[in-house]
């Protein structure tokens, strides 16, 4: 058994990884066993814990970091300007989500291109250990851990400081990027900032406005939205991938426009090919015996703030209407069960659970149509993902995956607006039906126009801004 660390020490005994397997990611060692308070249930009054936690943690480890900021600053010097190493932050690493899956694709492609990149997050409350993943990504072992408010399958959870500071002295780096305003976000931020480690942040979650959707509690919405502004104070500049989100930062969140950054985000769409259309994979899970000629579909995580209810009700009446048509739903999340008994008995509706690979690219590629009501992304990976594989988009009107789509040469921007999906939806159905050679050409511009999201172009334009900001910073 490999180690992160040449300190680590583990008993022959000791479970190491209890985490399901999730697709693409493989343990390739792992930290020493620490002590962790036991995993919470969700609660109001307990995500209150979290601050005075954060805070004695770096109270504790001042003299540490007091240290680190006067070897990083004597190491620096050794360096030349050009020299940047950054490390990435997210706290939901361990999960399969939009965020995690572009920092799994957009860190190994820096690294293999002379770029000194690193990834860190939070290891699930399931594994005792924190464990590296596929050698780069480090899921830092766990000290406290609750389940996130109305948003099963995840986590607010606090790391073991020790092992980052460690890391950080083996693998000195010269800025962080923080992605979400969670819990580890803010300890690494603090510990960041006594360091003397120039700390910025990337606008990847809409928190205020899932903390809307997912919480009861109209305290909570206050309370979240007022760490918030404090959280993108301290972490500055904020990029942002769109401008609607860039809007919320100066008129929610108090960000100064001159602190907001619109930068593209990448994907390494070589994987999503309008080749892999026609291969059978929609058949794997479809209903056999009653083929249909016009599919939609929705991949990406199952869960509310997806606006998976007003898609359902969409669907419910569109199908009703015909006997053509067909939505399949992909992905994984807490809402998934609820949504299986809700179209129970409806055989317009399919299943195809979690997929990644080959597979994940033939549903994508076998969709005559992609449905992604969500109005809380701030990018859209899952539609760049479908357009690359030659499938027309359909989004709401807020957002970035409008900025994605951008006309009807794609598919359709719409307004969370009942009467104006299904009618999308028909116009798609006669469409596909009545035009195929049109639709065929749409396909191609769906394709064509994916590919000014590819990570070459995206990871240029971003490494040059973190020179910048380091030569800022650091006054070289």
């Amino acid at each position: 058994m490999t180690t992160a660390s040449n300190s680590t020490k583990l008993k022959a005994t000791d479970k190491l990884d209890s985490r399901p397997t999730i697709f693409g990611r493989t343990v390739t060692s792992t930290f020493r066993k620490c002590f962790g308070i036991k995993h919470k249930p969700p609660g109001n009054v307990r995500t209150c814990w979290i601050p005075p936690i954060v805070f004695l943690t770096v109270f504790r480890n001042l003299p540490t970091l007091l240290k680190l900021r006067f070897y990083l600053k004597q190491e620096r010097k050794k360096r030349p300007a050009d020299d940047v190493r950054i490390l990435f932050y997210s706290d939901n690493l361990d999960e399969t989500n939009g965020i995690a899956n572009n920092l799994r694709n957009v860190i190994p492609y820096m690294r293999a291109h002379g770029m000194k990149a690193f990834l860190a997050g939070n290891a699930f409350n399931s594994r005792p250990c924190g464990v590296v993943e596929n050698g780069y990504c480090m899921l830092l072992p766990r000290m406290f851990s609750m389940e996130q408010l109305g948003y099963a399958n995840s986590e607010l959870a606090i790391p073991r400081v020790s092992p980052v500071l460690r890391l950080i002295k083996r693998y000195p780096i010269d800025m962080i990027e923080l992605e979400t305003p969670s819990p580890g976000a803010w300890l690494i931020c603090f510990c960041a900032l006594v360091a003397g480690i120039k700390v910025f942040s990337h606008y990847r979650t809409d928190v205020p406005t899932y903390t809307k959707t997912l919480v009861k509690a109209k305290w909570m919405h206050v309370y979240v939205l007022w760490l918030m502004r404090i959280f993108y104070w301290m972490a500055r500049p904020v990029i942002s991938p769109c401008d609607d989100y860039a809007n919320i930062l100066t008129r929610d969140l108090k960000v100064p426009a001159n602190q907001v950054k619109i930068l593209p985000r990448g994907l390494p769409l070589e994987k999503f090919s309008p080749d892999m259309r026609g291969k059978g994979t929609w058949e794997k899970f479809g209903d056999t015996r009653e083929k249909r000629p016009v599919r939609f579909s929705f991949i990406g995580r199952i869960s509310k703030e997806k606006n998976l209810a007003f898609l359902n009700e969409v669907w419910k009446k569109f199908s009703a209407m015909h006997d053509d048509v067909e939505l399949m739903y992909v992905g994984y999340g807490w809402y998934l069960e609820e949504i299986k008994k809700e179209f129970e008995g409806n055989n317009s509706v399919h299943f195809a659970g979690e997929q990644g690979g080959e597979t994940l690219a033939g549903l994508y590629a076998d969709s005559d149509f992609f449905l992604f009501p969500s109005t809380t992304d701030t990018f859209g990976n899952v539609v760049v993902e479908a357009m690359s594989t030659g499938t027309p988009a359909i989004v709401s009107n807020y957002g970035g995956p409008r900025n994605i789509v951008q006309d009807e040469k794609c598919g359709k921007i719409l307004p969370i607006e009942m009467d104006q999906w299904i009618s999308a939806l028909e116009e798609c159905r006669s469409f596909k039906l009545e035009q195929a050679s049109a639709y065929e050409e749409m396909r191609k511009h769906c394709h064509e126009r994916s590919q000014i999201y590819t990570l070459e172009s995206s990871t240029k334009v971003q490494f040059e801004y973190f020179r910048q900001l380091k030569k800022e910073y650091y006054k070289l």
